[in-house]
Protein backbone atom coordinates (compact mmCIF):
# COMPACT_ATOMS: atom_id res chain seq x y z
CA UNK A 1 0.00 0.00 0.00
CA UNK A 2 1.09 3.26 -1.07
CA UNK A 3 0.04 6.46 1.37
CA UNK A 4 2.57 8.52 0.34
CA UNK A 5 2.26 10.23 -3.18
CA UNK A 6 4.51 13.12 -4.73
CA UNK A 7 4.54 14.72 -7.79
CA UNK A 8 7.45 14.48 -9.36
CA UNK A 9 9.61 17.99 -8.79
CA UNK A 10 7.29 18.60 -5.37
CA UNK A 11 9.01 18.66 -2.06
CA UNK A 12 9.01 15.82 0.46
CA UNK A 13 6.68 15.72 3.09
CA UNK A 14 7.58 16.88 6.48
CA UNK A 15 8.42 13.72 8.82
CA UNK A 16 10.41 13.25 11.58
CA UNK A 17 14.45 12.56 10.96
CA UNK A 18 14.78 10.02 13.68
CA UNK A 19 14.91 7.06 11.05
CA UNK A 20 17.86 8.99 10.04
CA UNK A 21 19.75 9.26 12.88
CA UNK A 22 22.40 6.48 11.84
CA UNK A 23 23.16 7.85 8.44
CA UNK A 24 23.60 11.50 10.34
CA UNK A 25 26.09 9.96 12.80
CA UNK A 26 27.90 7.76 10.02
CA UNK A 27 28.23 11.31 7.91
CA UNK A 28 29.30 13.22 11.01
CA UNK A 29 32.66 10.72 11.52
CA UNK A 30 33.71 11.45 8.05
CA UNK A 31 32.98 15.00 8.16
CA UNK A 32 34.94 15.44 11.47
CA UNK A 33 37.80 13.00 9.36
CA UNK A 34 37.78 15.51 6.84
CA UNK A 35 37.88 18.47 9.32
CA UNK A 36 34.63 20.07 8.24
CA UNK A 37 32.10 21.85 10.63
CA UNK A 38 29.15 20.54 8.75
CA UNK A 39 27.63 17.41 8.20
CA UNK A 40 26.41 17.78 3.91
CA UNK A 41 25.45 14.93 1.20
CA UNK A 42 29.01 13.96 0.66
CA UNK A 43 29.84 12.90 3.74
CA UNK A 44 26.85 10.13 4.00
CA UNK A 45 27.45 9.00 0.81
CA UNK A 46 31.39 8.82 1.58
CA UNK A 47 30.13 6.72 4.68
CA UNK A 48 27.72 4.53 2.74
CA UNK A 49 30.50 3.76 0.03
CA UNK A 50 32.87 2.75 3.02
CA UNK A 51 30.86 1.01 4.74
CA UNK A 52 31.48 -2.54 3.25
CA UNK A 53 28.95 -4.25 5.20
CA UNK A 54 26.34 -1.71 3.82
CA UNK A 55 23.54 -2.51 1.12
CA UNK A 56 24.79 0.89 -0.23
CA UNK A 57 28.18 0.15 -0.83
CA UNK A 58 27.33 -2.94 -3.00
CA UNK A 59 24.27 -0.63 -5.14
CA UNK A 60 27.01 1.94 -6.06
CA UNK A 61 29.75 -0.69 -6.39
CA UNK A 62 27.39 -2.30 -8.76
CA UNK A 63 27.05 0.95 -10.20
CA UNK A 64 31.01 1.17 -10.44
CA UNK A 65 31.63 3.29 -7.82
CA UNK A 66 34.31 1.79 -5.25
CA UNK A 67 35.71 4.21 -2.17
CA UNK A 68 38.59 5.65 -4.38
CA UNK A 69 36.35 6.89 -7.45
CA UNK A 70 33.69 8.57 -4.80
CA UNK A 71 36.63 9.81 -2.87
CA UNK A 72 37.96 11.16 -6.07
CA UNK A 73 34.49 12.54 -7.67
CA UNK A 74 34.53 14.65 -4.10
CA UNK A 75 37.44 15.52 -4.46
CA UNK A 76 36.94 19.25 -5.85
CA UNK A 77 34.15 20.03 -3.27
CA UNK A 78 35.91 18.47 -0.28
CA UNK A 79 39.04 20.76 -0.52
CA UNK A 80 42.00 20.41 2.44
CA UNK A 81 41.05 18.33 5.53
CA UNK A 82 41.53 21.58 7.67
CA UNK A 83 38.83 23.49 6.35
CA UNK A 84 37.48 24.28 10.21
CA UNK A 85 40.18 26.75 12.28
CA UNK A 86 42.95 25.68 14.07
CA UNK A 87 44.61 26.62 16.90
CA UNK A 88 47.99 28.09 16.38
CA UNK A 89 50.20 27.82 19.26
CA UNK A 90 52.99 30.68 17.69
CA UNK A 91 49.78 33.21 17.18
CA UNK A 92 48.90 32.39 20.96
CA UNK A 93 52.62 32.58 22.59
CA UNK A 94 52.46 36.00 20.48
CA UNK A 95 49.80 37.05 23.49
CA UNK A 96 52.00 35.44 26.05
CA UNK A 97 49.77 32.24 25.99
CA UNK A 98 51.42 28.91 26.56
CA UNK A 99 49.25 26.69 24.50
CA UNK A 100 51.07 23.85 25.74
CA UNK A 101 50.23 24.66 29.39
CA UNK A 102 46.62 25.37 28.47
CA UNK A 103 46.23 21.76 26.50
CA UNK A 104 47.95 20.49 29.78
CA UNK A 105 45.49 21.93 32.37
CA UNK A 106 42.47 20.83 30.50
CA UNK A 107 43.29 17.54 29.76
CA UNK A 108 44.27 17.19 33.59
CA UNK A 109 40.61 17.88 33.87
CA UNK A 110 38.95 16.76 31.18
CA UNK A 111 41.18 13.49 30.36
CA UNK A 112 43.65 13.16 26.82
CA UNK A 113 42.06 14.90 23.86
CA UNK A 114 39.34 16.82 25.44
CA UNK A 115 40.74 19.79 23.94
CA UNK A 116 40.23 18.72 20.13
CA UNK A 117 37.21 16.81 21.40
CA UNK A 118 35.59 20.10 22.54
CA UNK A 119 36.09 21.64 19.07
CA UNK A 120 34.44 18.78 17.18
CA UNK A 121 31.49 17.85 19.10
CA UNK A 122 28.99 19.85 17.33
CA UNK A 123 28.08 19.80 13.90
CA UNK A 124 25.53 21.53 11.44
CA UNK A 125 23.28 19.97 9.27
CA UNK A 126 23.58 21.18 5.46
CA UNK A 127 20.20 22.27 4.32
CA UNK A 128 20.59 20.07 1.17
CA UNK A 129 21.34 16.85 3.60
CA UNK A 130 18.14 17.51 5.64
CA UNK A 131 16.09 17.76 2.52
CA UNK A 132 17.68 14.16 0.82
CA UNK A 133 16.58 13.07 4.06
CA UNK A 134 13.55 13.72 4.09
CA UNK A 135 13.26 12.70 0.47
CA UNK A 136 14.94 9.38 1.82
CA UNK A 137 11.71 9.00 4.05
CA UNK A 138 9.23 9.38 1.20
CA UNK A 139 11.65 7.14 -0.89
CA UNK A 140 10.78 4.28 2.03
CA UNK A 141 7.25 5.55 2.53
CA UNK A 142 6.01 2.95 5.59
CA UNK A 143 9.59 0.65 5.13
CA UNK A 144 12.36 1.14 7.17
CA UNK A 145 14.78 3.44 6.22
CA UNK A 146 17.48 1.91 4.46
CA UNK A 147 20.85 2.62 2.06
CA UNK A 148 19.07 2.77 -1.73
CA UNK A 149 16.33 5.17 -0.30
CA UNK A 150 19.20 7.45 1.42
CA UNK A 151 21.13 6.83 -2.02
CA UNK A 152 17.72 7.82 -3.84
CA UNK A 153 17.12 10.66 -1.56
CA UNK A 154 20.63 12.74 -2.27
CA UNK A 155 20.07 12.01 -5.93
CA UNK A 156 16.55 13.75 -5.72
CA UNK A 157 18.47 16.90 -4.72
CA UNK A 158 20.56 17.66 -7.91
CA UNK A 159 22.54 20.13 -6.55
CA UNK A 160 23.67 18.83 -3.44
CA UNK A 161 27.49 17.75 -3.65
CA UNK A 162 26.94 13.98 -3.42
CA UNK A 163 24.47 14.20 -6.23
CA UNK A 164 27.01 16.05 -8.55
CA UNK A 165 29.53 13.49 -7.61
CA UNK A 166 27.67 10.40 -8.43
CA UNK A 167 26.24 12.30 -11.48
CA UNK A 168 30.29 12.95 -12.34
CA UNK A 169 30.49 9.19 -12.06
CA UNK A 170 27.20 8.43 -14.09
CA UNK A 171 24.93 7.19 -11.67
CA UNK A 172 21.29 8.72 -11.92
CA UNK A 173 18.67 7.55 -9.91
CA UNK A 174 16.74 5.86 -13.18
CA UNK A 175 20.81 3.84 -12.87
CA UNK A 176 19.98 3.51 -9.44
CA UNK A 177 16.33 2.18 -9.60
CA UNK A 178 17.16 -0.30 -12.46
CA UNK A 179 19.17 -2.47 -10.36
CA UNK A 180 16.91 -2.49 -7.13
CA UNK A 181 15.65 -5.90 -6.80
CA UNK A 182 12.08 -3.77 -5.83
CA UNK A 183 10.29 -0.96 -7.06
CA UNK A 184 11.10 1.74 -4.25
CA UNK A 185 8.34 3.75 -3.62
CA UNK A 186 9.25 7.05 -6.23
Amino acid sequence: MRLLTRKRGARPRAKTIRPAERYLTAGAEQARRLGCSFIGTEHVLLALVHDRASGGAALLGRLGADPPSVESALAPWLGPSSERAKIHPEALASLGIDFDAVRARIEGAFGPGALEHASATCLGIAPRLKLALAYALDHAGDFPLRDEHVLLGILSVPDSVGARALANLGISAAGLRAILPYEPLR
